[in-house]
């Protein structure tokens, strides 16, 4: 039987379903982390480097590099939006990039599931990405995966297919008629905010249309995860930049953090007025604490975590079509990303609405992008349109002219469609003719996205030294160019 799956690749956490041919369920795929007994098949997205080169990845490997963290590497996917990022790996003696890491842990899921399956091929992937992430990051992502084997069908946003796992589960969602439904996402790493138009027509059909996208890069649970640490060493009394020892204060840094992880996931359950003491010797040195619910809520709100918050759902709604939306008009807040369970999170959520937001009927909130993904792979497997989605940028595409960003497509543009062309003189120098092309919603190019460039150098010009660019995105929303030069045209994908 052919092997078709679903990769929630998170920042915090791993999620890979499989999609049966036979009857199209969708399964989690098992004993990928075999140090999880629960039945839980959510792993931390973390690798360690043995000495001897093996590689350990999950729960094990979190457990290793709070001992050693020099040689693990947790969270890898923050690092992808970084240009120059390197790690050195003591126990390989060799940098990494994101890219090479993000590879291992694709190829040891790669061998995991080929292993379990008698070492059958995977016949293809569907790997979920950030709304937030640019034409640049889904590259690298596309990129590790396929240097680890794996056939890549397409990639996904995570809250598109959260809508999918909604629009199979919600078996009371209305039939016949759209609904507007706002998917909040808040995972480990960035905050995605999602409007559709969700339509189940009587025979079960569902379309999903994108009406807008917002949220912040770099802004999930791993930023309140760090909020948490520095109050927490602070109200301690302890200065973490003067521990001297290296290693000390690195292993220091890895079990407290570990530490108010827990602190943070245990505070969804605790009563307005409850506390914890944090007394413990921690990779020795004496850290004494006492926190409460209100402290933590204070403190999130004082570096703005809930401002960042309804700026975001704000935005979300007035920039969907001309007039924009109202609180009133989202018939649904779904809820997305383990970060979305904080008490305050959901309160600031139902202060804008009026209502409680959701999780879904039937699944877990963590499992929904896995769910999803999984569904899409086996939509792709057999070029079924049983769910129809239309896709929108989330980013205005164009180019650097000077210090400034030249729009060609809009934010919101459908996939698969180009901007018209538009005409650029370019430089006599043909070294420097090459078009830097732009991600962004801003015209100050300091605020945009470099994502790469089109090459013109080649290229013979007319005696006005101009060419015309037209710019757009492929069916999986990869940046693509037009460029017409003396009657001919090129084209092609950023890569």
């Amino acid at each position: 039987m052919a092997i078709y799956l679903g990769i929630d690749f998170g920042t915090s956490t791993n999620y890979v379903t499989r999609w049966n041919e036979s009857d199209g369920s969708i399964k989690a795929v098992p004993n990928l982390d075999p140090t999880i007994y629960t039945g839980d098949e959510v792993f931390p997205n973390a690798i360690y480097y043995c000495q001897n080169g093996d590689k350990l990845v999950g729960k094990a490997a979190v457990r290793r590099a709070s001992i050693d963290p020099r040689n693990g590497v947790i969270g890898v996917k923050r690092r992808l939006v970084e240009d120059n990022w390197e790690y050195t790996i003591p126990a390989l003696s060799t940098k990494y990039s994101p890219v090479d890491v993000a590879t291992d842990i694709f190829t040891y899921i790669k061998e995991k599931v080929s292993a379990n399956n008698g070492g059958a091929d995977i016949d293809g992937v569907v790997i979920s990405v950030p709304y937030a992430y640019g034409n640049k990051e889904r590259l690298k992502i596309r990129r590790s995966a396929e240097r680890a084997g794996l056939n890549v069908l397409d990639l996904i946003e995570e809250p598109v297919a959260a809508a999918i796992s909604y629009g199979i589960f919600q078996k009371n969602s209305t039939m016949g008629h759209s609904e507007k439904i706002m998917v909040f996402d808040f995972g480990g790493g960035t905050l995605d905010i999602t409007v559709f138009a969700y339509e189940k027509s009587p025979d079960g059909r569902v379309s999903i249309e994108v009406l807008n996208t917002e949220g912040i890069r770099d802004f999930g649970g791993q930023v309140i995860d760090d909020i948490l640490f520095t109050k927490v060493a602070g109200k301690a009394g302890i200065n973490v930049s003067e521990i001297s020892d290296t290693e000390q204060r690195l292993k220091f840094q890895s079990d407290l953090n570990a530490r108010v992880v827990q602190m943070k996931e245990e505070s969804l359950y605790w009563d307005e007025d409850e506390e914890e003491d944090v007394d413990d010797n921690i990779s020795g040195i004496h850290v004494s604490a006492t926190v409460s619910g209100e402290e933590i809520e204070n403190w999130l709100r004082g570096e703005r975590v809930l401002e960042k918050i309804r700026d975001s759902v704000n935005d979300a709604l007035w920039n969907c079509g001309d007039k924009g939306l109202e609180p009133d008009d989202i018939d649904r807040v779904l809820l997305v990303g383990g970060s979305s369970n904080l008490q305050m999170v959901r309160k600031a959520l139902e202060n804008i609405f009026g209502r409680e937001p959701e999780a879904c009927e039937g699944i877990e909130i963590n499992k929904m992008v896995g769910y999803g993904a999984g569904v899409y792979c086996g939509m792709k497997a057999q070029n079924r349109n049983n769910i129809k989605i239309i896709q929108k940028l989330s980013y205005s595409i164009g180019v650097r002219v000077g210090a400034n960003f030249d729009k060609l497509i809009e934010k919101n543009e459908r996939y698969g469609n180009f901007s018209e062309p538009r005409s650029y003189a370019l430089a006599e120098n043909k070294d420097n003719r090459d078009i830097e092309v732009y991600q962004g919603n801003s015209r100050d190019i300091k605020k945009c996205f470099y994502i790469g460039k089109i090459p013109v150098s080649h290229l013979v010009l007319g005696d006005d030294k101009k060419i015309e660019i037209a710019l757009g995105t492929d069916e999986s929303g990869m940046v693509a160019y037009k460029v017409y030069s003396n009657g001919e045209c090129y084209d092609g994908i950023l890569e």
